[in-house]
């Protein structure tokens, strides 16, 4: 295949923009590409990867697909995990089948509303966003609860092999299942089918509200799962422990070349796209620029990358 079309194809192009951004680094700080460090943000990233792992799903199937809820059901998760294992890990299993039981529901409500009742993607989540935020803040009072167990503890931060933490092993063992999931299984053509063209899909006997519903469920009980490893690497919880993923999550799969229309896209390129954005803002700390101003440079960076990415119409997979 020519350089030329390699260069069009939206994996490779962020996974040659992460390249290049790590190496601006280490010229700009020496160091920032040893190893210790790329581990280091490959942890960072590995949460945010994850997650928007659910948010792929979402987006793959069409419809104006989107998942607000995401980050608030990472806390939610977190929170679930806590106050059930309390520290123990006799009550670590049980900790799990709570986060993925609750939050899966809450998913496949926002499937039930964006599908049955015709509610926007937008608003339904978002919606069920702030429903999950005054839950929090009623369970909480503001205040950290719940601890971790030892268990997770080891899960998420504890090194396995190597050197290399355990949350790397499970971030891999995601993507593989994730790759399985979408090209594998009657779910994951139905899925594309869906996202490309809902009516052909449906006159092709695909359930497409089952689908849906399903797809929301998933998205949130990933969410759900993020929040129970984060609860391991932080050991307690605070209200807005994941809200900064939401935002992050859907950008993620965008830079990685999933259409936002549907039907197109993988999970590899949202890896990339998770990395992208994990070394940006690494970058941006190791240049020691205040807050405010990351926070620019970082907003503006990304809508450089989403003209830059709406002005590719080819870059799709």
């Amino acid at each position: 295949m020519p350089i030329r079309a390699w260069l069009k194809n939206p994996v490779v192009l962020a996974f040659l923009i992460a390249g290049a951004m790590l190496a601006f680094g280490e010229c700009l700080n020496p160091g920032f590409a040893k190893r210790s460090q790329i581990i280091e943000i490959l942890v960072v990233a590995s949460f945010l990867g994850i997650a928007a792992g659910g948010q792929n799903l979402v987006i793959l199937g069409g419809g104006g697909g989107i998942d607000l809820s995401v980050g608030h059901v990472m806390t939610l998760g977190a929170i679930l995990a806590g106050n059930v294992a309390m520290g123990r890990d006799s009550h670590t299993a049980l900790a799990l089948l709570v986060v993925v039981g609750v939050t899966f529901a809450l998913g496949a409500l926002n499937g039930v509303g964006v599908t049955f009742f015709r509610i926007p993607p937008l608003v339904m989540t978002l919606g069920m966003a702030g429903t999950i935020q005054g839950a929090m803040l009623h369970m909480t009072r503001g205040a950290k609860v719940g601890r971790a167990s030892p268990f997770m503890i080891e899960l998420a931060a504890g090194q396995w092999v190597l050197g290399i933490p355990g949350i790397l092993f499970i971030w891999a063992l995601f993507a593989l299942a994730f790759f399985f999931l979408l090209r594998n299984t009657r779910y994951g053509i139905n899925l594309y089918a869906v996202g490309a063209n809902e009516t052909v899909a449906q006159l092709s006997g695909v359930r497409v509200g089952a689908l849906r519903v399903l797809t929301y469920g998933l998205s949130a009980m990933i969410a759900g799962l993020v929040g129970f490893l984060m609860l391991g690497r932080t050991a307690t919880v605070y209200v807005s422990l994941g809200h900064r993923y939401t935002l992050p999550s859907i950008i993620a799969v965008v830079i990685g070349g999933t259409a936002l229309a549907g039907g197109k896209g993988g999970y590899i390129g949202t890896i990339a796209g998770a990395l992208i954005l994990t070394l940006l803002q690494a970058i941006l700390t190791t240049m020691r620029i205040e807050e405010f101003g990351r926070q620019i440079i970082f907003g503006a960076t990304l809508i450089a990358l989403m003209f830059a990415y709406g002005r590719q119409r080819r870059l799709r997979v």
